[in-house]
């Protein structure tokens, strides 16, 4: 008896430990297409200086409008949030929710209209295996779209939430609980922000990282309970975020 009770208790021990380091080795591999958008990014960089502005949003537009956007978009990549591309919502019992923009989101600068259907940011999404991003995000720019979305598409998939919608691509972006299913937070929005590596555009690299509402690259990018930070810049990047269930 007495040994039965000991093996439960290393039991109750070992396997939340073991599943624990499961999870967190789902997270580290998620955190590597990271790396691998921030790779392809700075692969166009080194073959076009201005590569980041190879967008038909900018390059469609013209006089102020053109100069507006252009601006916007430089000023982001040096600031402290960077630039967000897209949204990713996170809600236990449903599958992740890819969005344009939110406004419970990390939304000072969006920019998702530069993902388009072409150009080095819908390359990059393609490269490091983002497909289907793209194509959501036409869909939702596209209020017009919002009932057709339950329509057959090759790329993503679409289900009613009520009267919401979650659009995600069929082929899985992430595959850990954090970016899935929610961890100890629950329910959360994250946002894919791109700028120079340490805020200047000297550098001529851009670093990557998901945010969390009200987060920065400096210091507050998400982080999970295991302790993965979400950051192309290093686990200084997290330093200040705090998770709601601490």
């Amino acid at each position: 008896m007495v040994v039965i009770i000991i093996m439960g208790l290393l039991a109750g021990i070992a396997v939340p430990n073991i599943m624990g380091i499961i999870e967190r080795s789902r997270e580290n591999i998620d955190r590597l297409k990271l790396f691998y958008l921030r790779d392809a990014l700075n692969r166009a960089l080194l073959d076009d200086g201005s590569a980041l502005m190879n967008s038909a949003y900018i390059s469609g537009a013209s006089g102020d409008e053109k100069k507006n956007r252009e601006s916007k978009l430089t000023n982001a990549l040096k600031g402290n949030q960077g630039v967000t591309l897209f949204v990713i919502e996170v809600k236990n019992g449903v599958s992740v929710n890819v969005q344009g923009a939110h406004g419970s989101a990390n939304n000072s600068v969006n920019m998702c209209q530069l993902i388009g259907d072409g150009g080095t940011w819908y390359n990059a999404l393609m490269e490091s295996g983002f497909n289907g991003v793209a194509d959501i995000v036409a869909s939702r720019l596209n209020k017009t779209d919002y009932n057709n979305l339950d329509q057959a598409n090759s790329s993503y998939y679409a289900k009613k939430d009520g009267s919401n919608w979650r659009t995600y691509p069929k082929s899985p972006m992430f595959i850990s609980k954090a970016l899935n299913q929610g961890d100890c937070s629950g329910n959360y929005r994250l946002t894919m922000n791109f700028r120079w590596s340490g805020g200047s555009e000297s550098s001529r690299s851009v670093e990557v990282a998901l945010l969390p509402n009200s987060g920065n690259m400096n210091n507050k990018a998400f982080k999970t309970e295991h302790g993965v930070c979400f950051s192309t810049e290093g686990d200084a990047a997290c330093k200040s975020f705090s998770k709601k269930c601490n």
